[in-house]
């Protein structure tokens, strides 16, 4: 059940994901990804419309954002997590009950996409086996940005592009979920 809900809630369907007869479909969104690579950014837009004026280090927030799909009410929690290897111990704690999992990266840090096969998908490979995995690049108004590119430049690197995404999502990503835990009977 999902921590606000207690688990004898009537209507709830255990297992992952769910419905209430007042509030519809419920899903549960962990977005992982390295430090400082938009995660917070993302998640602050499209819950509240507002995107943050400074950086500020997540330890673990949780946003929650209502929609329609159809005629079906849907309610998404979503659970920012730690990106700091600080938090490598604690950040598990989030996984239980995921119904997806976001992967974030930083179009502008080859550094932050290399992490998502060395460490983002091992750890959630692990601890969310067959939750659907969207893989999310943040940060694309940059990759055009004059000032990012030079300092990519003077680095020899350059931004993620949507060819090496494609190459990534081939070899690891491509799967197809079950049934969209939307589809209740």
């Amino acid at each position: 059940a999902l921590p606000h809900l207690p688990a004898q809630c009537p209507g709830r369907i255990s297992g992952r994901g769910g419905t209430t007869e007042a509030t519809g479909a419920e899903i549960k969104a962990v977005i992982v990804g390295d430090g400082g690579c938009g995660k917070t950014s993302l998640l602050m837009v499209f819950a509240k419309g507002d995107f943050p004026k400074a950086y500020v280090p997540t330890v673990f927030e949780k946003y929650t954002a209502s929609f329609q799909i159809g005629s079906k009410p849907v309610q998404i929690h979503l659970w920012d997590t730690a990106g700091q290897e600080d938090y490598d111990r604690l950040r598990p704690l989030s996984y239980t009950e995921a119904n997806v999992v976001l992967m974030c990266y930083d179009v502008t840090s080859p550094s932050s996409y290399d992490n998502i096969l060395t460490k983002w998908y091992p750890e959630v490979n692990h601890f969310c086996k067959g939750v659907p995995i969207v893989l999310v690049g943040c940060k694309t108004d940059l990759r055009k940005d004059k000032a990012v590119l030079r300092k990519l430049h003077k680095d020899q690197l350059a931004p993620i592009t949507y060819q090496k995404v494609s190459i990534l999502q081939a070899l690891v990503f491509f799967r197809l979920p079950r049934a969209s835990s939307l589809n209740h009977h």
